[in-house]
């Protein structure tokens, strides 16, 4: 799919190398993307779980290792937009650096999470500025899904590991 692309913008103007996207191509490589980043935290998630202290049990240890492999999905994605956004133009590519250091360096990150928020603003926002609302609206699709997911996920482990916690309590100091 991404050579034919390539192939059709490389013979349509030899001079400029730019690919235009349509809906149907950004959703397929958005999609591509999903799957690999998604794919990437699975493998990173079992290669690391033998380091909890008690990888069957649900605890906040789990929920950490859970947030911190889904950092590589919001990676995945939020680069690959990065990507598509510079599409062969330096001068947005060194914009987008810019913009990404500056924000990241002006402002105060108290959770690990912020720095996916700021990725996935500051492409939306430049994606905006360059008038690709369609990249804008699956770059903020793609990280509310992403957000949903790991809400779903640490929200359900966490249920369980207040649950444990009051169980033990409630063995410990009979009413």
């Amino acid at each position: 799919m991404g050579t034919e692309i390539f192939t059709k913008a490389a013979s349509a103007n030899p001079s400029n190398l730019a690919i235009q996207y349509d809906l149907q191509s950004l959703v397929i490589l958005l999609g591509h993307t999903f799957l690999i980043g998604a794919f990437l935290c699975i493998i990173t998630y079992f290669s690391n779980r033998h380091l909890l202290k008690d990888p069957k049990e649900p605890s906040e240890e789990k929920i950490n290792l859970i947030l911190g492999t889904m950092n590589i999905l919001y990676l995945c994605m939020g680069l690959s937009c990065v990507m598509i956004l510079v599409n062969n133009n330096l001068a947005r590519a060194f914009a987008i650096g810019a913009a990404i250091a500056l924000v990241r360096f002006r402002i105060k990150l108290g959770k690990s999470s912020a720095n996916s928020n700021i990725l996935f603003s500051i492409v939306c926002g430049i994606a905006c500025g360059l008038n690709e609302l369609t990249l804008a609206w699956l770059s903020a699709g793609a990280y509310f899904l992403i957000t949903l997911l790991v809400r779903i996920v640490t929200g359900s482990i966490q249920k369980k590991v207040v649950k444990n916690n009051n169980d033990k309590v409630s063995e410990i100091s009979p009413t």
